[in-house]
């Protein structure tokens, strides 16, 4: 097969094709002398092209090593060390990302994708100030990109002062604001006036932030998903099949709930316990695994009554993107996923991982609500409006109760204001309930270097603190006239 045969396949998205050709060529064209691969003339990126390709088919073992190989034959490709660096991240193995992101900018001092990325890096492993200096040298590099200044305003709220707001208004009436971006000039001129305490106009802006966020950012497949497929899921499915019990010894733990519930406090406690464990963070395993085998058939307008799942079909998947987590499906692995959509799949969950448990983090729901709102969520499509948050946590609740019922046994509650106030009794009875080795120490989970990626990553390397019961009092007007649709609302 040419190389150009090789192209067209890629055009197509006929990756396993491609993987296939590919290799041949590899077997002919790549002498290894010494563990070196020595391609013959314009083979040269023959293991990028394979990488790329692995990538797409989430081989992502397999896609970092061939990078490797790559990187034996061009060492000095920023390209390839970039790749390698962001496929590492995704597969939580973050020991040698900063390595290799230093490593890219002793090539290229101004190679803006790592300066960005390892400023993220060093947010979410807590180093704060190596992560501050690294978006102020992005900043430098482009001044007017607004992700730079919220990310330094969120990283130190004395950030935002009268130069940024006067920097924002100008490149507003200048109209130089991207309309992707238009929702930060919003959201930052909102935080103006939180810290103002000017509520009124605090919302006003907010509104403006997520109104525009909807418009410019989200991807309607996504919301259209989220709001109108999966919370009827529970209801419409029918497990077929023949199970082939795969996953019988591997023990996951599963946290679910909504956003800034406790969550991302609740598995970094967790993380403390000594016993052997694979942390996944948000890996979103599951419904990635779900969409790619059934996406289609998920968004056909003609499926409007059961939904049939291959559950045979369904642990292959799951099996190969374990294996990116390096965890083997036939030992008595444990893993602790935070993905909190999960709640939607419980059934298939229980199905496929029989010892599956899981935790529900909880706070006070009021406070949950007014919490999701005055951020900017970029990754969930449903939290930019208080009426779609409203109906989303209507749908969780109802699911939750729903599966409570149904498997009583693979569930326990944590409320944030239990961890908060240093309940070392629910604590201990979490890690039993898991069947971690407890640590008596779990308080100081904020020294754990462990990579955070998520709305809370700054907040919890603040460590454990109470929260102020009147601190979202003045925003309740804004569910009052929802109390008639939702009457689970109520007002401290």
């Amino acid at each position: 097969m040419k190389l150009q045969n090789i192209a067209n396949l890629i055009n197509q998205k006929k990756f396993s094709e491609a993987k296939f050709g590919l290799i041949e060529l590899e077997n002919k064209k790549v002498k290894i002398i010494n563990n070196v691969p020595h391609p013959e003339k314009n083979y040269e990126n023959i293991y990028f092209t394979l990488s790329q390709v692995c990538t797409h088919l989430n081989e992502l073992k397999n896609s970092k090593e061939y990078l490797i190989s790559h990187l034996k034959i061009k060492p000095n490709d920023c390209e390839a060390l970039f790749n390698l660096a962001n496929l590492n991240l995704k597969t939580r193995e973050i020991e040698d990302i900063e390595k290799i992101y230093i490593k890219i900018l002793g090539i290229d001092k101004n190679h803006l994708p790592t300066i960005i990325n390892l400023a993220y890096f060093y947010e979410g492993i807590g180093k704060i100030n190596e992560s501050k200096k690294f978006y102020e040298l992005a900043k430098k590099i482009e001044p007017n990109n607004l992700n730079f200044h919220y990310n330094l305003i969120r990283l130190s709220s004395n950030y935002l002062n009268n130069k940024i707001i006067v920097l924002i208004k100008k490149l507003l009436k200048e109209k130089k604001v991207l309309k992707n971006q238009e929702f930060l000039a919003n959201f930052i001129l909102s935080k103006k006036f939180d810290k103002e305490k000017d509520y009124l106009n605090e919302i006003k802006f907010l509104e403006l932030a997520h109104k525009s966020f909807l418009k410019n950012n989200v991807n309607e497949k996504s919301h259209k998903y989220w709001s109108d497929i999966a919370p009827f899921f529970y209801k419409k499915i029918i497990i077929k099949g023949f199970k082939k019990d795969i996953f019988r010894e591997i023990k996951p733990i599963f946290i679910v709930g909504l956003p800034r519930s406790g969550s991302t406090i609740t598995e970094l406690i967790l993380s403390t316990s000594k016993t052997s464990k694979f942390v996944l963070g948000e890996s979103n395993l599951f419904n990635y695994t779900l969409l790619k085998t059934y996406g289609e058939k998920l968004f056909n307008k003609e499926q409007k009554n059961n939904f049939e799942v291959d559950i045979g079909l369904l642990e292959e998947k799951l099996l190969l993107n374990l294996k990116n987590f390096n965890i083997s499906a036939f030992d008595q692995s444990v893993f602790i996923d935070k993905s909190l959509e999960n709640f939607f799949y419980i059934d298939l969950i229980i199905k496929i991982f029989p010892k599956a448990k899981f935790i529900i983090t909880e706070r006070n729901i009021t406070d949950n609500i007014i919490g999701i709102y005055k951020k900017i969520l970029l990754d969930i499509p449903w939290a930019h409006s208080i009426s779609e948050i409203l109906e989303y946590a209507n749908h969780y609740k109802n699911i939750i109760n729903f599966y409570q019922k149904k498997y009583k046994e693979n569930f326990f509650i944590i409320k944030l204001d239990e961890i908060q106030s240093l309940n070392k009794k629910k604590v201990s009875d979490l890690f039993e309930f898991c069947g971690l080795d407890f640590n008596n120490k779990y308080f100081e989970f904020q020294k754990e270097d462990q990579f955070v990626n998520n709305a809370s990553n700054i907040q919890i390397r603040k460590g454990l603190f109470k929260n102020d019961n009147n601190k979202y009092k003045k925003y309740l007007y804004l569910l009052k006239s929802y109390e008639k649709d939702y009457p689970w609302i109520k007002y401290n």
